[in-house]
């Protein structure tokens, strides 16, 4: 058994994934954001304790407010029960630090300098909520690294080294192009034509420093990329022995950054062998999803693909009739029993 779960996170990423026969292990992945995402997962967390189970790895990909949110809004609950909660990832304060400073990679870091900004004070407050807390922690996640929880076995593709002391170092600053909100999407402009536009992989730094990884149980892989940017995600994929030519299987794929037409390039595409691609997110002003990213997806996969999405995403508003009837792509919204990959693989209306 394994399901994953999209819960309604608005532009953000709240998803949970159970699996196991005689026991049942859950990860969450981000918190999400708004009231909706945040009575889900209250609820999620009630019927885990009826029936006994735990969190047994809760991720923090990154201190985005879109990412953070939510956990930072439950763990601040006076009476949250954090016993139901048996490891976290979170790359950030004190614990990033050292880690960085034992390796002699840096000594001179400071987290703190920069905490006028929105995500570096929750950032903060999130480590210090944990602080008085028996929740084992994990703070210097990076590429290479490899876990078992469970069965599952979870490879890191993202962050690197050099960008957990960049980030460990250095303030966050967009830049103007990348914080720009778009005043339109790409709706309008076609499927081979966003294909072929030059890819740019413009990220900031906090979406940089993301954990991604590769999660497998068995002959089931799961890739959940975060906000990560793709050229380390390629890098990462490289050096586990993967190529366009010896591309890697894969049921699921949460597209990054909320299909975003910046951490998507073909390239990466081109790497996996993969049907089924994951997408949380409403649709937002800053025009996601885009139809570039979507683009790209389409055209460097070797078969048809279906995007699950959380939000219902007029698809009929993005494509063209001609477009469906190419490309054959499908659109899915995922309800609140989530997607249940080993059904999914007999299905022979995803096929």
């Amino acid at each position: 058994m394994l399901k994953i779960k999209l819960l309604k996170a608005l532009n953000g990423d709240c998803i949970i994934i159970s699996y196991g026969e005689e026991k049942t292990y859950n990860i969450l992945i981000d918190g999400g954001c708004g009231k909706l995402c945040y009575h889900q997962l209250c609820g999620y967390i009630e019927n885990m304790k009826k029936e006994k189970n735990i969190f047994d790895l809760v991720v923090l990909t990154h201190i985005d407010s879109d990412h953070i949110e939510g956990i930072l809004r439950l763990f601040s609950q006076k009476e949250f029960d954090f016993s139901i909660i048996k490891e976290m990832w979170f790359n950030f304060g004190e614990e990033l630090q050292n880690s960085l400073e034992i390796k002699g990679i840096n000594k001179e870091i400071n987290l703190y300098d920069y905490d006028t900004k929105i995500s570096w004070k929750q950032g903060r407050s999130l480590e210090e909520r944990l602080q008085d807390t028996a929740v084992q922690r994990r703070s210097f996640l990076k590429v290479g690294d490899s876990y078992f929880i469970g069965d599952a076995k979870i490879t890191i593709l993202s962050p690197t080294i050099d960008t957990l002391n960049e980030f460990a170092r250095k303030e966050i600053e967009e830049s103007k192009q990348s914080a720009k909100i778009a005043s339109s999407n790409d709706y309008q402009k076609g499927v081979l034509e966003l294909n072929q536009t030059e890819f740019e992989g413009i990220v900031s730094l906090t979406n940089k420093s993301s954990i991604a990884f590769l999660f497998e149980l068995g002959e089931i892989k799961l890739l959940l990329l975060g906000d990560a940017e793709a050229a380390t995600i390629e890098e990462s994929l490289l050096h586990l022995g993967y190529s366009q030519e010896n591309k890697l299987k894969i049921d699921y794929c949460k597209i990054a950054h909320h299909a975003s037409r910046h951490n998507t390039s073909g390239s990466l595409i081109q790497m996996l062998d993969c049907k089924n691609y994951i997408i949380s997110t409403k649709s937002t002003v800053q025009g996601r999803p885009s139809k570039e990213c979507l683009s790209r997806v389409i055209c460097n996969s070797t078969k048809s693909v279906n995007f699950y999405c959380n939000y219902d995403i007029n698809a009929n508003d993005i494509f063209t009739e001609d477009e469906f009837s190419k490309y054959g792509m499908k659109f899915i919204t995922v309800d609140e029993n989530g997607i249940d990959v080993e059904e999914n693989k007999y299905d022979k209306r995803l096929l």
